[in-house]
């Protein structure tokens, strides 16, 4: 129930996500999703949804897996991104240290 994740090791990590976006109204529809590393975006993990305009589905799920090294004390975090009125109503964040 946070919106934070400490790192224990040193190491390369595996991070997959899912972050899941709504729209009440109809309209353009479009948002990002980006890791933050301490609080600071990591560029390379951008994810932008496609644009939807006038669709009455206004809904989507953007999925990634990016790999970054981090060491023990960082901080990981998933952030939304939208200029539209968007909702987030579930994520989900797995972290694996593969090396």
């Amino acid at each position: 129930n946070t919106d934070t994740i400490n790192i224990n090791e040193n190491g390369i990590y595996q991070i997959s996500y899912q972050l899941y976006g709504m729209r009440e109204t109809i309209g353009t529809f479009n948002f990002s999703a980006i890791i933050l590393v301490n609080d600071t975006a990591v560029n390379e993990t951008f994810n932008e949804s496609p644009i939807l305009r006038d669709n009455v589905v206004n809904r989507m799920t953007l999925t990634s897996t990016v790999f970054l090294k981090l060491n023990a004390g960082d901080t990981v975090k998933l952030k939304a991104l939208s200029i539209e009125d968007i909702s987030y109503p579930t994520s989900r964040i797995d972290i694996e240290k593969i090396y």
